[in-house]
């Protein structure tokens, strides 16, 4: 079977990628530079507030920055690092495009003829690109859907306190967010002393989990779809400067430690 990752250029990226690739189950990983994503991310936040609330729209994308480098950080530090991992496989065929689908990009995907497509980070794809694989394209969801939609799926699970929703969803892809069929998902194993770091730590190992028991059901023809119920009220939001202060204010254990 082959398989490419296609991805954004994150720790938790190298950490999947590489691990994949050691047990034989990654042919080709094409990283969509994420620079050209945010800037189109913000303008976009910018341009659609009004000139009341442009100041407030700043300061609430300046807290996003603050805590995805904090996490990015921690990530670094307390999963890579241990293991060694500061890039992607030297081996692997390694692609950088400005959009996963851009011309470039689905040009790349078509001449790799990929079985399996394994999505993670990256902006949303188009019917294109989806059907380019021969089996199937998962997408590695960093949240339990449909509880969980949208980016930041394990800070709101752990904002509202909904521990046994804490975890990660592999989904068959299609066109929404977050919107697919369930192929499998799993809960992250919590204790007194995790934060909110340390959570994601835990559920970037159980993605990786999850991904390589999905890849081997694949080989099988044996991956469930599982329709989704009741999507109309798991979709997230990003979170905002009050978020993080009312998760700072409720469960101030999950914000110590930061390194």
């Amino acid at each position: 079977m082959k398989i490419v990752f296609v991805t954004n250029n994150s720790a938790p990226s190298k950490f999947i990628a590489t691990h994949l690739y050691k047990k034989g189950l990654l042919n080709a990983v094409i990283i969509e530079e994420s620079t050209s994503k945010v800037k189109t991310k913000v303008l976009r936040e910018i341009k659609s507030a009004s000139w009341t609330t442009v100041l407030s729209k700043i300061i609430d994308l300046f807290a996003v920055f603050v805590y995805s480098s904090l996490a990015k950080h921690y990530i670094e530090k307390h999963l890579l690092k241990p293991q060694s991992i500061d890039s992607y496989p030297e081996k692997v065929l390694l692609y950088r495009v400005k959009s996963a689908s851009n011309p470039q990009s689905i040009s790349i995907l078509k001449s790799l003829k990929p079985d399996l497509l394994v999505v993670l980070g990256t902006s949303i794809l188009k019917p294109e690109v989806l059907s380019i694989a021969k089996q199937y394209t998962l997408n590695i969801h960093g949240g339990i859907v449909p509880q969980y939609r949208n980016v930041h799926s394990d800070f709101w699970a752990i904002s509202k306190n909904d521990i046994k929703n804490i975890g990660s969803s592999i989904i068959h892809l299609d066109p929404g967010v977050d919107t697919g069929d369930i192929a499998i998902q799993g809960s992250v194993n919590i204790t007194p002393k995790d934060t909110l770091f340390s959570i994601k730590r835990k559920n970037t190992e159980l993605s990786l989990q999850l991904i390589i028991q999905a890849i081997e059901m694949a080989k099988t023809g044996e991956l469930p779809r599982t329709p989704q119920k009741n999507i109309s009220n798991g979709f997230h939001k990003t979170p905002r400067l009050i978020d993080f202060i009312r998760l700072l204010r409720s469960n101030p254990k999950y914000l110590t430690r930061f390194s």
